[in-house]
């Protein structure tokens, strides 16, 4: 059975098109990660506790692989778009177990666009408890971040 964790609704005073045009290019959406680690951000700038320890990032428009103190190399591709609406994104292997992860966008309003984050895995007994609480709190912690973005001036 499946482990699915969702974020609560994030509202982001930006417009759905801005948004989407970020958060589906990972060339633009890893330019964060490498600022953050040059600036020794992490938390400070409100962005999740794990962006502190992510380095080397290499980035395409589908890809995104980088390293993460104590866990090691780690890569994501984006699977899916649907514009503007939804980026799926999935693990490439790298990481011990297979795992989807939506982000699902809704025009609420000109400079009202609403979030959400899924995230769904297999996972077996052992994995699940260790990771559940990790696991919800980061994909919590991510969409608050992901909320913040001043999209309008990351074009």
């Amino acid at each position: 059975m499946a482990t699915r964790v969702v974020s609560e609704v994030q509202k982001i005073n930006s417009a759905i098109d801005d948004v989407y045009a970020f958060l589906s290019n990972f060339a633009k959406f890893g330019s964060m990660f490498e600022m953050a680690a040059k600036m020794g951000a992490g938390q400070q700038q409100g962005m999740p506790e794990i962006a502190s320890k992510i380095k080397d990032v290499r980035t395409t428009e589908d890809t995104c692989t980088f390293m993460v103190e104590g866990l090691g190399e780690m890569g994501l591709q984006i699977v899916e778009r649907e514009e503007p609406k939804l980026i799926k994104i999935k693990g490439d292997g790298r990481v011990p177990f297979d795992f989807d992860l939506w982000i699902q966008l809704l025009s609420n309003g000109p400079y009202d666009t609403r979030m959400k984050i899924t995230f769904e895995a297999e996972l077996n007994m052992m994995f699940k408890m260790l990771l559940k609480g990790k696991l919800e709190k980061g994909i919590q912690q991510l969409a608050e971040g992901l909320a913040k973005i001043p999209y309008g001036y990351m074009k």
